[in-house]
């Protein structure tokens, strides 16, 4: 799967940063999406201060390359209502504005304990009722639920989009989980969660039907987020910095296309493209090229050989560790599909163990020790392999009752995912003789995670369409809009990102060679690093 995350506390501590977003699909969380099993007519909007008709969005103060460049945004998204609120006192307290605001259904003031030191003024849960679909107010609404860390009224403002869901911590707890733009210059910060993420879910969605998921689109989700910075406009007046991470990356540069109006400056981390529901050269990238520009050719060829011969252990043994993973799977609730067997999830689970390991923090020494185990207690070599593999990816990955479900729609629609090439870790298991061979053959590569994942119904129905991602090519060429795009030359993703850009003189790129899915302004070199605040200072500065 695409996009896999760490959380804001575990990024945090290795970073001493926070960089939402990028969270392992493996890690724990204390809001999973959850979905019934039946769908149900969505609750009418509630508010009494939102308007009755609805308008298309428009700016006066939008200047005229701006202009130019939505007019030529074939697929630009018009916003179907007003999104100036109505009028604010200007004497009124910040969670007295934060009510004021259109569409706002709850302002929470999340409380710091006496003596706890934080570097803001306050902090907020806002949560707001959105409309299912931006061009159809009657579709329906559910709610979307943001924090919004206070630190000056003159100061500059980010926009962080993580593009999943918010943990409960990062919502009720005082803890400064702001970005590393918002750290750096010391900025107000707005943090969405992702709609049909988390808690911000219609009544009655349900991952067993159709209903309601033809609303999860990367345009109405950049209605959204341009629908919060509108309304926050309203209060500050400082700069704007729209960003995110990994997915929240790729939808940082949606963002700059559909509403260029919203952000001052646009900075992606380690941001895929999204090319096709199973896009080519991933594992290639992964099993031939990755870490050569790090270790060097010699010793990273010594790693990636490491890690293909732990998955061809794994599979010579999968009599013993697939039934173990499918079962661990069952016992923590996961409900597959009737396509998923024991041998299937399992080889996939092997499969992908190659893209964790690579992904975020290798350790390689585990590995080698693991394998150095195999002369040993055969119990204690399989118990080796085996949580190598469960840790990198749990069961619930490819369960139809994944929190990741919503994830895999937007994948197989419009986002877009990788391959699934199981011919590196084939070939390997023929050249090792053992007679060990995966269940998955080569006519099941194409569509593997979605007949996985979903129905019979949502495998014909949910179909991919690459106008946005051609459309996002285009805009890598001709967007007036000052972007940043900070990538790891180590991150398996590196392979996936849209074609870098040389005629576009507003596009910044940042390689960092040594860097991986954590790619982060940290990890620049003090070059790039000047480069980099010499771009961000003059828009974001304030104090």
């Amino acid at each position: 799967m695409a996009f896999k995350r760490l959380s804001c506390i575990a990024l945090s501590a290795m970073l001493l940063l926070s960089m939402s977003g990028c969270r392992t699909k493996n890690s724990d969380s204390s809001t999973r999406t959850t979905y019934s099993a039946t769908t149900t007519t969505s609750e009418s909007e509630e508010s009494s201060t939102e308007p009755s008709e609805t308008e298309p969005t428009t700016s006066e103060s939008t200047s005229e390359s701006t202009t130019e460049e939505t007019t030529s945004a074939t697929t630009t998204t018009e916003t179907t209502e007003s999104t100036t609120p109505a009028s604010i006192p200007s004497d009124a307290s910040l969670e007295e504005k934060l009510r004021q605001l259109d569409r706002v259904k709850s302002v929470k003031e999340v409380t710091t304990p006496d003596g706890m030191k934080i570097q803001y003024k306050a902090k907020y849960s806002v949560v707001f009722d959105m409309p299912l679909d931006w061009k159809n107010p009657d579709a329906g609404s559910f709610p979307l639920r943001t924090t919004f860390i206070y630190v000056d009224d003159k100061a500059s403002n980010t926009f962080l989009c993580n593009g999943y869901n918010l943990y409960d911590m990062e919502i009720d707890l005082p803890y400064d989980n702001r970005c590393e733009l918002a750290f750096d210059y010391n900025t107000n910060q707005v943090l969405a969660e992702h709609r049909f993420f988390g808690q911000s879910v219609p009544d009655g969605l349900s991952i067993d039907s159709l209903k309601y998921w033809d609303y999860l689109t990367a345009e109405n989700a950049a209605e959204d987020f341009h629908f919060i910075i509108s309304q926050y406009k309203s209060i500050f007046s400082g700069k704007w910095a729209f960003t995110g991470a990994s997915k929240g990356g790729q939808l940082t540069h949606v963002q700059s296309y559909l509403h260029p109006e919203d952000a001052d400056v646009y900075v992606s981390f380690v941001a895929p493209g999204g090319s096709a529901q199973d896009a080519p050269g991933f594992f290639d990238f992964i099993y031939n090229e990755i870490g050569d520009d790090d270790y060097g050719k010699d010793r990273a060829k010594k790693y990636r050989d490491m890690v293909l011969q732990l998955q061809v252990e794994a599979i010579k043994h999968r009599d013993v560790l697939a039934p173990k993973y499918y079962q661990q799977g069952l016992s923590d609730g996961c409900i597959f599909s009737d396509y998923v067997t024991a041998d299937i999830l399992f080889d996939m689970a092997v499969l992908e163990f190659a893209t964790i390991t690579w992904q975020y923090y290798p350790d390689f020494s585990a590995i080698e020790g693991t394998l150095g185990a195999k002369d040993g207690p055969e119990s204690e070599y399989l118990d080796l392999i085996y949580q190598l593999i469960y840790n990198a990816n749990h069961p619930d990955v490819w369960a139809h009752n994944s929190e990741y479900f919503a994830y895999y729609v937007q994948a197989a629609k419009q986002n877009g995912e990788h391959e699934y090439d199981f011919s590196f870790l084939r070939e390997a298991l023929e050249k090792d003789g053992s007679g060990a061979k995966l269940v998955i053959t080569e006519d099941m590569e194409q569509g593997l995670l979605y007949r996985m994942v979903f129905t019979p119904e949502q495998l014909e129905a949910f179909t991919f369409d690459d106008t946005l991602y051609n459309n996002m090519v285009k805009w890598s060429h001709e967007t007036k809009n000052t972007v940043i795009m900070v990538y790891g030359g180590r991150d398996v993703w590196y392979s996936m990102r849209l074609p870098d850009v040389t005629d576009n003189e507003n596009i910044h790129i940042f390689t960092i060679p040594s860097s991986s899915h954590i790619a982060s302004s940290v990890f620049l070199s003090p070059e790039m690093l000047k480069e980099y605040n010499d771009i961000l200072t003059p828009i974001l500065k304030w104090e």
